[in-house]
């Protein structure tokens, strides 16, 4: 079990791969999220990078490692999960994994960055 400094330090580490996927993060798309609209897959990045709705239901030890962004009828994009669930035209899940420098095996310390490569994971809800 992490340190609470080493919890500190994963969760900056996440909330930099989140932010900026590509750059401190491998990112990884599904096919369904690659099957949206170019629109939608564009504002759901946005939505994913400005991702700060973490409790305890989507980040129980408080990593920031996973979220859910999602489509309302409208077709705009949000972080707030409606109340009514027929206001959702598409939800969209990501999540972040640590994996050893090789992307071989899961990572023994994800507090450590030279140690540990962080893997984004976008797909469709349907996908999980």
């Amino acid at each position: 079990m992490p340190t609470p400094e080493q919890i500190d330090t994963i969760r900056r580490l996440n909330d930099a791969a989140r932010t900026h996927p590509g750059l401190a993060s491998l990112a990884n798309v599904t096919m369904g999220f690659q099957a949206l609209p170019e629109l939608d897959r564009f504002a759901a990045l946005v939505a994913i990078t400005r991702f700060t709705k973490f409790d305890g239901d989507n980040d129980p030890y408080g990593e920031h490692d996973f979220g859910a962004v999602y489509k309302l009828a409208s077709g705009a994009w949000t972080q707030d999960r409606p109340d009514d669930a027929k206001a959702v035209g598409q939800t969209v899940f990501w999540k972040i994994d640590y994996y050893d420098t090789s992307l071989t095996y899961g990572s023994d310390a994800p507090w450590n960055s030279e140690q540990t490569k962080r893997v984004l994971t976008i797909m469709l809800a349907s996908e999980y």
